[in-house]
């Protein structure tokens, strides 16, 4: 029995049916999120050039996610720019494959919008705050362009809201 392959692939940015021409880096992480170590070696912060990544890993159960750092001027700081994260097994002397999916920036405002609309329906000092962010989110979504993605998504997200006002009646 012996170490398991290990394969990322990493969704284009623009367009989540094809796989990303851009250099990103992946961490490996237990599912606890702290990064994989084993024998030496640290599975963070790997190199995936074209969106592919194929590493040896010891058999085990993973969580994987890519990202980019960006540089936006005046900021001495970078921001991430984060796939999804993946969950994957990897048995003895086998492949996994793991693919990575990258939100559109409707998808990630819309996440906040949702995670603001929770935290403004509990009480405390974060109510406040988090209304205005989910204020702010909904904003930002009026002026953002929506992909073909984004529309089948949200109509999707419509429907369901629609099934389940029925159902509560």
């Amino acid at each position: 029995m012996g170490m398991g392959r290990l394969n990322v692939w990493i969704h284009d940015r623009h367009s989540p049916c094809k796989i990303s021409d851009e250099s990103w880096l992946v961490n490996i992480t237990y599912c606890s999120g702290e990064i994989l170590e084993w024998c030496g070696k640290n599975f963070g912060f790997l190199d995936a050039k074209c969106g592919h990544l194929e590493i040896g890993v010891p058999p085990g159960c993973y969580v994987v996610y890519a990202f980019q750092l960006i540089w936006l001027p005046p900021s001495q700081f970078p921001f991430f720019r984060e796939t999804h994260f993946g969950i994957v097994i990897v048995e003895c002397d086998a492949s996994a494959c793991v693919q990575l999916y990258f939100p559109t920036i409707r998808q990630i405002v819309r996440q906040s919008d949702s995670a603001a609309n929770i935290l403004a329906g509990e009480r405390g000092p974060t109510a406040e705050i988090a209304k205005h962010l989910a204020d702010a989110a909904r904003a930002l979504l009026e002026q953002l362009p929506k992909t073909g993605h984004d529309e089948a998504l949200e109509h999707a997200a419509e429907e369901a809201a629609s099934k389940l006002k029925k159902k509560g009646k």
